[in-house]
């Protein structure tokens, strides 16, 4: 019964880097004509997807997830939020790990998360 509870806890966790939850967070900033924020999440997404066929068996949830939190806590500005939204990152990883119990697998979606966040965030430097 705890392995289970365990489980969907982890994949609740890393559902925060899916396609879908990643995209809600994209359609939000335009509806909120939040330009900037809008083209670091495009940007770092296009990258995401090049990425994924440069570095191999990676965990894109975990890029994805690093991105959002990482323009998130760049758009709110707020320590509350930024030690929430870290933690519950954290927690992501520790998931990620429990659930394919391959930190390698896990490292590399960091990699993947921490190159598209700097793409995304100097880009949008660029295009502006």
């Amino acid at each position: 019964m705890k392995t289970l509870w365990l489980k969907e806890i982890a994949r609740d966790l890393l559902a925060l880097g899916s396609i879908p939850f990643y995209f809600l967070v994209v359609i939000r900033a335009i509806i909120g004509n939040y330009n900037i924020f809008v083209y670091q999440l495009v940007i770092a997404a296009i990258i995401i997807f090049i990425l994924y066929f440069i570095i191999k068996n990676s965990n894109l949830h975990v890029a994805r997830s690093l991105v959002a939190v990482v323009f998130t806590i760049l758009f709110y500005k707020d320590i509350i939020y930024t030690v929430f939204a870290s933690l519950i990152w954290v927690l992501l990883l520790i998931s990620a790990y429990y659930i394919k119990r391959n930190i390698v697998f896990v490292y590399r979606g960091v990699i993947i998360g921490v190159l598209s966040s700097l793409v995304g965030y100097y880009g949008t430097l660029y295009l502006l």
